[in-house]
């Protein structure tokens, strides 16, 4: 793909803020993460729009310091904060809330959550999406299950079926 073209598929906000150095890894970091990141957003926000929102500011943010995020240790690690406090600004505990696991659980494992059960990605595209080891993520699911087996069966945890998971007991995460 010619850079004309990667280019005119961006939105005019990321061509102007784009990194001037390491423009081909920004791109590809921004192209390989923005959907789920959208995903993400949208069922912490439970709005299309503050979810975009969201995003575009995670990135905004991203390409302002994209070389001092190559320099740390894991750049995923860095773009999975910014998008986590973007999120959450976005994104109040309140009652009639569909996806509530976020007001039950410490952030991380209910992110772990909402990535696996809510979206179904494999705990290893979790775990890369997040900047941490398969083992964390695994050793995250079973801390969020323990903890959501000590909440009463009448709190209703969330109002839809995971997909491809109809069966699936109510506290059981991995």
């Amino acid at each position: 793909m010619t850079t004309s073209r990667l280019r005119s598929q961006l939105p005019a906000t990321t061509a102007r803020c784009r990194p001037t150095g390491f423009r081909l890894a920004y791109t590809a970091f921004r192209q390989l993460h923005h959907d789920i990141y959208l995903r993400y957003a949208s069922v912490r926000t439970e709005d299309w729009n503050r979810a975009n929102q969201c995003v575009d500011a995670v990135f905004e943010e991203l390409s302002t310091g994209w070389p001092a995020a190559l320099r740390s240790n894991c750049p995923a690690a860095r773009a999975w904060f910014l998008l986590r406090q973007e999120a959450a600004v976005r994104a109040r505990c309140r009652p009639g809330q569909t996806w509530r696991i976020h007001c039950l659980l410490e952030e991380s494992q209910a992110d772990v959550v909402l990535l696996h059960i809510r979206l179904g990605l494999p705990v290893a595209e979790v775990a890369a999406l997040m900047g941490v080891d398969d083992c964390a993520v695994r050793a995250l699911l079973r801390a969020a299950e323990r903890s959501l087996q000590a909440i009463p069966a009448c709190v209703s945890l969330w109002t839809f079926t995971p997909p491809g998971q109809a069966t699936v007991a109510r506290h059981t995460l991995v």
